[in-house]
């Protein structure tokens, strides 16, 4: 499956950007717990705080968790920059990625006296949605989700033509890309999501999740359909008489969003937490 463009480009375009109330000074913290490779940004305050998990997509690494913990930590919300592959200690690619790995990352949390692990939330886009939406669909204690670019179903992985996730070492139902490879990414998508059944059969179980819900996509994606995948969220929801509020913000842009977006929705993902956790 072909790299995205990286998700981090977009997280590093949000932090040009100064939003209300970013005064919160926060140490940083390495994470040393099992085999996580993760920085815990941590606002300075004598109350209990809340926390978001945050990660990236395709571009791997620990960058983008580092940027979101920049961006949300000085609103005195507590951020766990997570790399779930490309660095030292855990897969090269984002292939066969074990579920367990992010549960852990919860399990650490709860380990944190400075964190109210009742109030965690999770953050991600593209590929790293995949990972988001799973995490909160297996594991009832996050409470909040942020997905941009998001995908309803798992998809195969970088390079293996298995699925990008397990779970108890097994293959969790994923999608692969249809057509010839010199066909175009987004056809590719599109053609394996016309196939109904299955996408039933993989999708998200989104009912299962334990909170809202914000999705933020792109009108005009050129990698994969975000925002007719989180149209189709929004509907199998509505379906299933989901009880917490769900909210889709589209723009008119690509995969990457744009400078003129950023600011929207740095703010939106910021409010968000702020109101839910």
């Amino acid at each position: 499956m072909r790299k995205f463009i990286p998700f981090l480009a977009f997280v590093l375009s949000l932090l040009s950007f100064a939003t209300k109330a970013d005064n919160h000074e926060y140490d940083i913290q390495k994470v040393e717990y099992k085999d996580l490779v993760a920085n815990l940004y941590l606002p300075k305050s004598e109350k209990k705080l809340p926390v978001v998990i945050a990660f990236g997509g395709s571009e791997g690494g620990i960058n983008t968790g580092n940027s979101n913990g920049e961006m949300i930590a000085p609103h005195g919300v507590a951020v766990l920059g997570l790399a779930f592959f490309k660095e030292d200690g855990i897969s090269p690619t984002l292939d066969q990625i074990p579920m367990e790995y992010f549960i852990h990352a919860i399990d650490f949390l709860e380990t944190q006296p400075a964190i109210d692990a009742t109030r965690v939330g999770v953050v991600a886009g593209s590929r790293g949605s995949e990972a988001a939406f799973l995490l909160a669909t297996m594991d009832s204690r996050i409470k909040s989700v942020v997905v941009t670019t998001p995908s309803e179903v798992p998809w195969y992985g970088l390079t293996v033509a298995k699925s990008a996730w397990t779970y108890k070492g097994q293959d969790i139902p994923a999608l692969s890309l249809e057509l010839d490879s010199n066909a175009k990414l987004l056809d590719r998508f599109k053609a394996a999501l016309a196939i109904k059944e299955n996408v039933e059969n993989a999708r998200f179980k989104f009912e299962k999740i334990n909170g809202p819900l914000l999705l933020i996509s792109a009108e005009n994606d050129q990698i994969w359909p975000s925002y007719q995948m989180g149209k189709d969220i929004e509907a199998y929801l509505k379906h299933k008489d989901f009880k917490h509020k769900v909210v889709h913000h589209s723009y008119k842009t690509g995969h990457g969003f744009s400078q003129e977006t950023a600011p929207e929705i740095k703010q939106s993902i910021i409010d968000h937490f702020l109101t839910t956790l």
